[in-house]
């Protein structure tokens, strides 16, 4: 779980994104250690936490906070999380919390020393990072401004994957209200890889959305990017980058690995047993095979119900 001292901030800018109201549910781990889990109630069970890989909690807990909240976990000593109401949920973390649980996802991360950050990595890594630079790809960091070229590489790999992409307007609020960084790559003036980049805590930051045109991957697109975020977070003198979740055994995963990052599992527990719309290949299919200009449309309201 990622750990806030006070969530009050994120909160804010999550519900102002998602329109969706975070409640402060007390957790209790086997260990005694108090914290407050951060939920939302969405279709058939309360999630920690929706459209994150990982759920949040906070550290600081007010005996206050804890008298509203709508029920209370508590852990057992087999690690496993008990609720005293009889509701649905979901917890996302790097730990099990039930027998119910779906898992094929895992995040990368690198800690960044203090040296220039190109000498830390391999001499392959290195040679790519500057065959990118030599075959003239430049990388821009902006914001809002960035979002109209932004989109429209991620849109269009997102169609080529099979899945929905999010609309831009929640994009611009994560931008608003996140601080999102988002990150294009160019080549001649032409946009072929765009990515975005976001505080998980104080001392880590992590690649939330990643796209590359793929008749340029050939020019080390993808190195370019990851070096330039890389770069960013150790210039804001954070301690680690998290290259986001890849399914397992993929080739982004394998891919990722060409960084040597420490890769670690993430397990998504449930109250019950659930089908998982993930584990439907089927689907993503049939999304690619639909006309881009009809997924362009629904996309962003089909996305915005898979949490």
């Amino acid at each position: 779980m990622i750990e806030l001292s006070c969530a009050a901030d994120f909160i804010k800018a999550f519900e102002n994104t998602y329109f969706l109201k975070v409640y402060k549910i007390p957790l209790t781990f086997f260990n005694g250690r108090e914290v407050l889990l951060l939920m939302c109630r969405c279709p058939g069970r309360w999630i920690a936490l929706p459209y994150f890989s990982e759920a949040y909690i906070q550290t600081n807990v007010d005996p206050k906070e804890k008298g509203h909240a709508p029920f209370v976990f508590v852990e057992s000593e087999d690690g496993n999380i008990f609720c005293t109401r009889n509701i649905r949920w979901e917890i996302r973390d790097r730990k099990v919390y039930s027998h119910n649980v779906y898992s094929d996802k895992l995040n990368f991360s690198i800690s960044l020393g203090k040296t220039p950050t190109i000498t830390e990595f391999g001499r392959d890594i290195r040679r790519k990072i500057r065959k990118a630079r030599n075959n003239g790809i430049v990388v821009e960091m902006g914001g809002k401004n960035l979002l109209r070229d932004f989109y429209g590489v991620y849109s269009k790999r997102m169609y080529q994957l099979g899945s929905p992409a999010f609309g831009r307007r929640l994009l611009g609020r994560r931008v608003k209200y996140f601080d999102e960084k988002i990150f294009v790559a160019r080549c001649n003036g032409k946009v072929i890889g765009a990515s975005s980049l976001v505080s998980r805590d104080s001392g880590s930051w992590e690649n939330h959305l990643f796209a590359t045109d793929v008749e340029y991957n050939n020019l080390y697109t993808s190195y370019a990017l990851h070096y330039a975020m890389i770069d960013f977070v150790n210039r804001q003198g954070c301690g680690r980058y998290y290259f986001g979740r890849s399914t397992r055994g993929s080739g982004v995963h394998n891919y990722k690995r060409h960084w040597k990052p420490q890769e670690e599992a993430l397990f998504w527990s449930y109250s019950h047993s659930v089908s998982n719309i993930r584990r439907k290949k089927w689907l993503s299919r049939l999304w690619s095979k639909m006309p881009y200009g009809l997924v362009k449309i629904i996309g962003p309201f089909v996305s915005r119900k898979i949490y």
